[in-house]
C-alpha cells in the first residue's frame, strides 16, 4: 500500500507529494476522552510498590478513637448539601455519598479537591493518606479519578452553546464605565507578555516566581469581580495566566504539578467562554502525556480536543492540534493518520494570521510547524526510511525560520534535528547538533529540554 506525504506548497503552486510505503498498524479507537482526565490519572498514578503491606485485620482497621475518612467528611460538610459539594469539587453526589458511607477509597486527588471545597485546611488530604497507610484500598479504586473529572466534554459543550449569546453580550459590553478596570486589565495583559518573552530569552527558571505572583494577583481579582463583564474578561486573563505558569512548570520537569495547572487554566478558560483557550490546554496535555511514553492516552487527548475544537475554535489552536496529534499518530506508527493531521495542520496555518490569534498561540508559524513535521517523520522512519528526507527539509527550513528571540525553544528543534541526522548516519552533525541543544538547555535552565537533548546525546553515543 503507498500513501501522500503532504508538505507545504510553495506560494501560487499545489500542495507537493510523494508517495511511500505505508504502515498499516492500527490504533484502536480511542475512548471518548473526558477533559484531562486521563493525563491526570497517567500522571497521578503512584508507584506499583507504593501500596503499603497489611499483615494482620488489625493492621487494616483503624483504632477505635482514630477518625476516618468517611466522619471527618461528613464532619466537615455539615449542613452543605450533597449537590454544592459535588459542584465545588467538580464531581458527583454519588462519590461523596460513597466516601461518607465507605463505600469507596479516597484517591489523593478526590480527598485534595474536597479538601480544598471544604476549606479543610489539610484535615481530609491527611486523612486519606492514613486511610491508604492502613492499606484500605488501591490508588484509585471504582473510578474515583474518572468520576472526578465526569462529564466535563458534554458540560462544555452544552454551556458554549448556551451561553453564547449571552457571552458575546458580555463582550460587547466591555468592563462598563471604569476606565481604572479597563487600564488594570491592559497592563495585567502586557504584563503576560512580558513574562512570556523573558521565557523564551532566559527560560522558565528567570520568570517562575513572578509568573505565579501574577496569577495568583488575577485570581484575587476573579474572585472579587462585581459585574458579568468583568468577570468574563478576567476569567480569560486567568486561563492565560494560569497556562503559562502550567507550561513553566512542565519546562521545569514538573510535569504532575504542570497537569494541575492546566486544568485549573481550563475551568477558567470555561468560565470565559473561551473554547479556543480550552481545547489549546487539552492538546498541552497531550504533549505532556506524550512526553512521559504514554502515547495512546496522548493521542486520545489530541482527540478530544480536536472533537471539542470543531470549526469554531481559532484556526492557530487547531493548527497546532493537527500538528500534535500527528505526532502521536506517528509515534504509534499510524502513518497515514499523521500525514492527513499535518495537512491540515499547514492548511490552518494559512488562516492562522487574521489579526484575531490570540496571544496564547502567538508563537505558531511555520517554523512551529515544521518542527512539529520533523517529529513526526523523525518517528515514522524509525520503520520506513525514507520518511526522514522529507523531516530533514522541514526541519532545515525551520532552522532558517525560527525567531531569534526564541531561544529556549531552540533547544528542542536541536535536537530534533539531531535526532533525525543520527537515524541516517550522520554522527558528525548530529553531535554537534545535540552539543549545542545542551548548551541551551542547561542556559535557559530547561529541564525537559535538557532531558531530552542528553537522552539524544546517549543515543548518539550507543551508535558509536
Amino acid at each position: 500500500m503507498t500513501t501522500i506525504v503532504a508538505t507545504r506548497p510553495a506560494p501560487g503552486q499545489g500542495p507537493a507529494v510523494r508517495t511511500c510505503p505505508q504502515n498499516t498498524r492500527a490504533h484502536p479507537s480511542p475512548v471518548y476522552t473526558d477533559v484531562l482526565v486521563t493525563a491526570v490519572r497517567t500522571l497521578s498514578a503512584p508507584a506499583a510498590d507504593a501500596r503499603p503491606v497489611v499483615t494482620t485485620m488489625e493492621d487494616a482497621m483503624p483504632h477505635p478513637d482514630e477518625k476516618t475518612f468517611a466522619t471527618e467528611l461528613r464532619r466537615l460538610r455539615g449542613d452543605l448539601s450533597l449537590r454544592e459539594l459535588a459542584r465545588r469539587a467538580c464531581c458527583s453526589k454519588s462519590i461523596i455519598s460513597d466516601l461518607e458511607h465507605e463505600r469507596r477509597s479516597p484517591t489523593p486527588r478526590i480527598a485534595s479537591a474536597l479538601d480544598r471545597a471544604l476549606a479543610a485546611d489539610g484535615t481530609l488530604v491527611a486523612s486519606a493518606n492514613a486511610h491508604r497507610q492502613r492499606g484500605n484500598g488501591d490508588a484509585a479504586p471504582n473510578g474515583a479519578d474518572d468520576d472526578l473529572f465526569q462529564g466535563w466534554d458534554d458540560v462544555w459543550r452544552r454551556d458554549f452553546l448556551k451561553n453564547a449569546g449571552a457571552i458575546s453580550a458580555v463582550t460587547a459590553a466591555g468592563l462598563g464605565a471604569d476606565a481604572g478596570g479597563r487600564e488594570l486589565l491592559s497592563a495585567h495583559t502586557a504584563l503576560r507578555a512580558a513574562h512570556g518573552r523573558l521565557d523564551n530569552l532566559r527560560g522558565a527558571a528567570a520568570v517562575y516566581a513572578q509568573a505565579i505572583d501574577h496569577h495568583q494577583q488575577i485570581l484575587s481579582w476573579l474572585a472579587n469581580t462585581r459585574t458579568a463583564a468583568e468577570r468574563q474578561r478576567v476569567a480569560a486573563l486567568a486561563a492565560d495566566t494560569g497556562g503559562f505558569v502550567g507550561f513553566l512548570t512542565y519546562d521545569l520537569g514538573m510535569a504532575e504539578n504542570a497537569a494541575t495547572h492546566y486544568r485549573d487554566a481550563a475551568a477558567h478558560a470555561r468560565q470565559a467562554g473561551d473554547l479556543s483557550c480550552c481545547t489549546n490546554l487539552v492538546g498541552q496535555m497531550s504533549r505532556v502525556v506524550a512526553e512521559q511514553g504514554d502515547y495512546p492516552r496522548a493521542l486520545d487527548l489530541a482527540d478530544s480536543a480536536l472533537r471539542l475544537a470543531g470549526t469554531r475554535a481559532h484556526p492557530a489552536v487547531r493548527s497546532w492540534l493537527h500538528a500534535v496529534r500527528a505526532h502521536q499518530h506517528a509515534c504509534l506508527r499510524n502513518a497515514r493518520a499523521s500525514e492527513n493531521d499535518l495537512g491540515a495542520a499547514w492548511a490552518l496555518l494559512d488562516r492562522a494570521d487574521d489579526g484575531e490569534k490570540p496571544p496564547y498561540i502567538g508563537y505558531l508559524d511555520a517554523a512551529e510547524i515544521g518542527k512539529w513535521t520533523g517529529h513526526a517523520m523523525v518517528r515514522l522512519g524509525q520503520a520506513t526510511p525514507s520518511y526522514l528526507s522529507t523531516g530533514r527539509k522541514a526541519l532545515e527550513q525551520a532552522h532558517v525560520d525560527w525567531p531569534a528571540t526564541s531561544v529556549r525553544g531552540s533547544a528542542e528543534l536541536l535536537t530534533a534535528s539531531a535526532r533525525l541526522y543520527a537515524a541516517t548516519g550522520d554522527r558528525d552533525v548530529a553531535t554537534d547538533l545535540v552539543s549545542r541543544s545542551v548548551a541551551v538547555a542547561t542556559t535557559t535552565g530547561s529541564t525537559r529540554n535538557l532531558r531530552a537533548a542528553l537522552a539524544t546525546q546517549a543515543l548518539i553515543t550507543a551508535k558509536a
